[in-house]
């Protein structure tokens, strides 16, 4: 019997010596950094002309999404990374204006369902998702920043000329660039968490976006290369060089998942997307596919190039099931989580997809079809036509027959919008909306 004994003993020693121990890690912080208007040139790991070496240094230490796609606007993409579903859902398909109620209440966001999990959450910079149903209604315990589309980067004023700058529910005074003033709040919420829990955080920067200013030493700077512009987007790298920098003085480089994409393509008056056709305000590529990094040292590969299409709304659950967050059982949801994919730096196969707005983009691996707002369809090959210079919805009726029925299926719930409304100036002049 003591042989026996024994020989059960050592036999279960042996092969708990042939599988690794399964170490329970702790949740990781999650840092979401979104820009406003950054277009596909608008990084030097695109474009060597723009000044971005943090966020260069980052793209070595990240998996790049080549093939993220957000809205073409600002707050349908905001409400879809909040929400995983997509915005034309939660009737958004523009800009959010003052009198409109934007992101509805009652429903399960990304920020509400972290928190749930014990996270710490806070939203520092642009909310432009209306002001009945602010963030901290939204699951965010904290909010620093302005709720409307645009401020004065100094004075923090909107375009009424009213102040737009608050903490947590209260209008504050404040002097100091803004983009700079985000990153300061940005750094002292990583140095002051409380470590017993992990944070969610999200830092909007509204630059680039309009209207167009920078701290003047930059504007010498780069006054033989475009001036205010390139000194805006100098200005939001050296913000998340500090953030980033932040990470590392407090250890929690290895703990943290870092996402970074902007929020649409930039505008033509501003940026070239080349080789992306078109811009902003359009479901061309120049117009839904952005820069996107995603750096998780020790869980994604660093330093490779993911062809995998990832939406914007693929977010939430793709965050949630990378900090093993469980959803609620009600959480309604059009993202997929492409966390797999991510993990092995590689594209792997996915159901197709919409991007909604006014159009309605189809994308299915190489192929993109388009609907427009008047019905007509076009249909290209991302693969052998990446500026969408040759339509071929009549040459490939095969194609163009399957992603249709697709498109119908996809589509069959989502509430019916009107045409694009008539734009004041020139297309694509929305100043006081976007």
């Amino acid at each position: 019997m003591n042989f026996l004994r024994l020989y059960v003993l050592a036999s279960l020693f042996c092969f708990s010596e042939t599988i690794p121990a399964q170490e329970s890690r702790p949740a990781p912080n999650v840092l979401v950094l979104m820009v406003d208007d950054l277009g596909w040139n608008g990084v030097g790991f695109h474009n060597p002309k723009s000044t971005t070496p943090n966020l260069d240094q980052m793209a070595r230490e990240s998996v790049e999404l080549q093939r993220f796609y957000t809205c073409p606007v600002c707050s349908p993409t905001r409400a879809a990374l909040l929400t995983g579903q997509m915005p034309r859902r939660l009737g958004i398909v523009d800009v959010v204006t003052p009198q409109q109620t934007g992101l509805p209440a009652g429903i399960a966001t990304l920020p509400a369902t972290f928190r749930a999990a014990g996270y710490q959450t806070s939203l520092i910079g642009k909310w432009h998702l209306g002001s009945t149903n602010p963030p901290m209604k939204q699951g965010f315990d904290h909010f620093f920043g302005f709720l409307g589309a645009e401020i004065d980067y100094f004075k923090h004023t909107n375009q009424r000329g009213a102040t737009d700058w608050q903490r947590d529910g209260k209008t504050v005074q404040q002097e100091g660039y803004s983009t700079y003033l985000f990153a300061d709040e940005a750094i002292r919420q990583i140095k002051e968490h409380d470590a017993r829990h992990p944070f969610f955080m999200e830092v909007a920067f509204n630059a680039p976006h309009n209207p167009f200013q920078a701290p003047e030493d930059l504007v010498a700077r780069h006054k033989d290369d475009g001036g205010v512009y390139p000194a805006m987007i100098e200005a939001m790298d050296k913000s998340i060089g500090r953030i980033l920098a932040a990470l590392d003085e407090q250890g929690l480089r290895d703990r943290t998942l870092v996402l970074f994409f902007s929020d649409n393509g930039a505008s033509l008056r501003t940026s070239s997307n080349a080789p992306l056709s078109k811009g902003k305000d359009t479901v061309y590529e120049g117009g839904i596919r952005t820069p996107c990094l995603i750096r998780w040292p020790g869980h994604v590969p660093a330093g490779t190039v993911s062809q995998q299409p990832v939406a914007v709304h693929d977010l939430f659950p793709t965050l949630a099931a990378a900090a093993g967050v469980a959803l609620p059982g009600n959480t309604k949801l059009d993202g997929v989580s492409q966390w797999t994919s991510l993990q092995a730096g590689k594209a792997m196969d996915r159901e197709p997809f919409l991007i909604t707005s006014y159009d309605t983009a189809l994308i299915d691996g190489d192929w993109k079809l388009i609907e427009w707002s008047d019905g007509r369809r076009s249909l290209f090959n991302l693969r052998s036509d990446i500026s969408e210079s040759r339509d071929e919805f009549a040459g490939k009726p095969e194609v163009a027959e399957r992603l249709s029925a697709r498109l119908e299926v996809l589509k069959k719930d989502l509430p019916v919008v009107g045409g694009r409304p008539a734009r004041k100036g020139p297309p694509g002049n929305r100043r006081e909306l976007n």
